[in-house]
């Protein structure tokens, strides 16, 4: 008997309508004037840059609630799996604003600089331990677990057990649209790297829609885990 398919337990605005959303904003914006795409959409302080450390925060948000929900119950797995994931968005959302310089434009000190690729308060332009290899880790698990286990289906149910790793680890459906566009918007360039193209009818740059990809799918993700819980414990 085959395995169904893990249900969704957030409002169908929420995990299914609302990511394709900024993919329309931001493509509209770039084909009808590439001025404003840059300076709003694309700059420093343009939408998709304020929108992923938002979401991150937000996300961060539903992973101290729900930690503190498992927490009257003593230590869990799942605590400890939620505790990591919330850190997780806090530490997303401070290096995507470069822990506020990007907000309040104060100088990066001297002794940070050094070490800085691009001489940013962060810290992830020093080192690819706390930027490629936790991104790629990331993006196999929004490959894996978002799509792959959710389309042949995964142990993962409304109503989950604390106890049981695979009734909560794994993704509900809630995440599955969100972790297609967040692997599928850089598939663009790659083929272009692959094929040794020099440009793309549409250039953007297209890590940084996916950073918010991840970014809302974390979200989901905790937001659904909490929903879960809510509706065990119910």
């Amino acid at each position: 008997m085959p395995r169904q398919r893990p249900a969704a337990v957030l409002p169908r605005w929420l995990w299914l309508w609302f990511p394709p959303v900024l993919l329309i904003v931001i493509f509209a914006v770039r084909i009808a004037d590439p001025a404003a795409y840059r300076t709003w959409i694309d700059g420093e302080l343009g939408l998709i840059e304020l929108a992923t450390p938002l979401l991150s925060i937000i996300g961060a948000g539903f992973g101290i609630a729900l930690v503190r929900d498992l927490a009257r119950e003593g230590l869990s797995k799942l605590l400890i799996w939620g505790a990591l994931l919330t850190l997780a968005c806090i530490y997303f959302a401070g290096e995507e604003l470069s822990w506020g310089q990007h907000l309040f434009g104060w100088s990066t000190p001297e002794s940070v600089a050094r070490l800085n690729d691009q001489q940013e308060t962060n810290l992830h332009n020093m080192s690819s331990w706390l930027d490629q290899k936790p991104r790629l880790l990331l993006e196999l698990w929004v490959l894996i677990g978002g799509i792959v286990m959710v389309l042949i289906g995964s142990r993962a149910s409304q109503r989950l057990s604390v106890d049981v790793v695979s009734s909560w680890f794994w993704p509900t459906r809630d995440c599955l649209p969100t972790a297609i566009l967040a692997i599928g918007i850089r598939l663009p360039e790659r083929i272009k790297d692959l094929a040794g193209l020099e440009s793309l009818p549409l250039e953007i740059r297209y890590s940084e829609p996916q950073e918010y990809y991840f970014a809302l799918f974390l979200l989901l993700y905790l937001a659904a885990l909490r929903e879960r819980l809510r509706r065990t414990r119910h």
